[in-house]
């Protein structure tokens, strides 16, 4: 079984400064975007209530005042979207800033335009013309919301940086680094380890992408599970003999259970990366006619409103 320098245990700055080079791959602003974006959700979803619980009471109109400026407001929201794949492709439009902070300013848009529309239709249907107008617009909403999720599961943060097969490499080879620092493994574990690094990084089928997620996750909780318990097994062996008090044997458990969780983590993500990849490849075919589809309807609503 594995042995336990508890020297090992508290080595903290050979452990930790490994890392640093995949941290520094991410911006201090886009960490801080990360951390907003929890309050941001909230406070989106108690506006979504707040409007739906008093639609009966709200004095907007969409044809007057406060209302038809918000819809005004919004709409215009939903057309700045376009300045973010512009950046993106348009050669003028390169030194206007890091894409991270464009990709921030059009998942903030994609939301308060949304939701200024919702607010100028008082949360129900109307005409034909604008049903459609409204409807294209929470699709598009809904795929953005797709599209962010899986854009952070191939980008480190919300940085624009594009991860990469040989970087999450690199990031499983320093968690394993980090892990066997602070545990000499036995064989056993480490062929283990070796095993599941093999299972999740086999190529997958695209068309059963959900499946395959589905099983690498049942998959690591199951390796997490099993090498957890060998670890904290060789653990209390070795307090037994070491005669180590109560409080260093949890010490030496609580830490191996985080470096082993951090491990399977990073190799998950790997694993995922290439389904992720796929799956984002898929989006963005769909999620530009949608976009399209609302450009149309929303010109159409605007037109008619105005000219009759």
């Amino acid at each position: 079984m594995s042995s336990v320098p508890v020297e090992n245990v508290f080595d903290n700055a050979r452990v930790d400064a490994a890392p640093a080079r995949l941290r520094s791959m991410m911006p201090a602003a886009t960490r801080l975007l990360r951390r907003r974006s929890l309050w941001m959700t909230v406070a989106t979803l108690l506006l979504l209530a707040w409007g739906w619980l008093n639609r009966e009471n709200s004095y907007l109109t969409a044809e007057e005042g406060t209302g038809y400026w918000l819809g005004i407001l919004g709409g215009s929201s939903m057309l700045l979207l376009l300045l973010y794949p512009l950046r993106k492709k348009a050669r003028f439009m390169r030194t206007w800033g890091p894409v991270g902070f464009w990709f921030g300013a059009h998942m903030f848009l994609g939301v308060a335009g949304p939701l200024m529309i919702l607010y100028h239709s008082n949360f129900s249907t109307g005409s034909l013309n604008s049903n459609i107008a409204l409807f294209s617009m929470l699709l598009v909403a809904g795929s953005g919301v797709v599209g962010r999720y899986l854009y952070s599961r191939i980008h480190f943060g919300m940085s624009g940086h594009k991860a990469t097969m040989a970087q999450l490499r690199d990031e499983m080879q320093i968690s394993m680094g980090k892990l066997n620092g602070r545990f000499t493994l036995s064989k056993k574990i480490l062929k283990r380890i070796k095993r599941y690094e093999k299972r999740m990084l086999r190529p997958h089928m695209p068309l059963l992408g959900l499946f395959s997620l589905t099983w690498l996750g049942l998959c690591s909780l199951a390796t997490y599970l099993s090498i957890t318990h060998q670890l904290h097994k060789s653990l209390r062996q070795q307090a037994r003999k070491n005669k180590w008090d109560r409080r260093m044997r949890k010490t030496l458990m609580r830490e191996s259970s985080r470096a082993m969780r951090e491990y399977i983590r990073v190799v998950r993500r790997a694993g995922e990366f290439q389904i992720y990849e796929r799956f984002f490849a898929l989006w963005n075919l769909l999620h530009l006619p949608l976009f399209m589809l609302l450009m149309i309807t929303g010109t159409v609503h605007v037109v008619a409103v105005h000219m009759y």
